[in-house]
């Protein structure tokens, strides 16, 4: 009897580590997929005194990968970045190298102050990436830009790239939900969006003050893949007047388990 016990015990505790191990597993970390965060920053010589009044400063700060794995991979995916982090300011080439941005925008501020020498007035630009997923197969960034060259108020805008770690290529909706469940998808997201904006199911979106078109709700492809949910991002002027705020829409994944499925790159995050 005492043999039987024992061994029963240590079943238990095996099957314990077991699932514990597969716990492990499944929690599906790229743990070869390494990254270090690379800056850039310049500023006018105006920046020297104390108030900063007359003064243009650029800061760009974004996470570079390390990939040994897939070496492919991993110069497609920084590629990707270095191009959305260059992007040009002030119109124009849709990126150069970060150094003639960063030259181009000082020499724009200086001159505008030959132009307007007695206005008072500083720049800013601050162009901001953080990892924000590396798991299951799945690395997602955010960026983060301020921009202020005058006017009624600074202007900020964030978006969200979300990389496949087997091909490189940015993720698209229909990879995470089927185009066939996305109609339900937009449905689950318009209770969440009416949740959080306290509206009620059958107030109207446009005398709401919101600008869809023909006043019925959608979801844009400006996305981010976290742990637990899917975020959609609206901006400033996206869906509503400046004065509104942007809109950060959260769809946890308990909410759409159902809609993904097994081909889908959420299938690992979703349980």
């Amino acid at each position: 009897m005492r043999y039987i016990q024992t061994s029963i015990l240590l079943f238990s505790v095996f099957a314990l580590f077991n699932f514990l191990g597969c716990n492990e597993s499944n929690s599906f970390l790229n743990e070869n997929l390494t990254y270090e965060m690379v800056k850039y920053h310049k500023k006018s010589a105006g920046c020297d005194s104390l108030r900063n009044e007359n003064c243009a400063e650029i800061k760009i700060e974004f996470p570079e990968i390390s990939f040994p794995e897939n070496k492919i991979v991993e110069e497609k995916i920084n590629k990707t970045i270095v191009d959305f982090f260059s992007k040009d300011i002030m119109g124009g080439l849709e990126s150069v190298d970060f150094n003639t941005l960063m030259d181009g925008f000082i020499q724009d501020y200086e001159s505008f102050k030959k132009e307007f020498p007695d206005a008072p007035q500083s720049w800013t630009v601050e162009r901001t990436g953080e990892v924000k997923l590396n798991k299951a197969n799945i690395f997602s960034i955010d960026y983060t830009e301020y921009v202020f060259t005058g006017g009624a108020h600074p202007n900020t805008f964030v978006s969200f790239k979300n990389f496949n770690l087997t091909n490189g290529e940015e993720i698209t909706l229909d990879e995470l939900i089927s185009l066939e469940n996305q109609n339900e998808l937009t449905k689950i997201a318009e209770k969440e969006f009416r949740k959080l904006k306290k509206l009620n199911p059958d107030d109207d979106l446009g005398k709401a003050g919101f600008w869809f078109e023909d006043d019925e709700f959608s979801l844009n492809d400006n996305f981010l893949i976290t742990d637990n949910s899917l975020i959609f991002y609206y901006n400033n002027y996206d869906i509503t007047a400046y004065a509104f705020g942007p809109t950060e829409l959260i769809v946890p994944y308990s909410e759409i388990k159902s809609l993904v499925s097994e081909n889908s790159l959420l299938k690992d995050l979703v349980k």
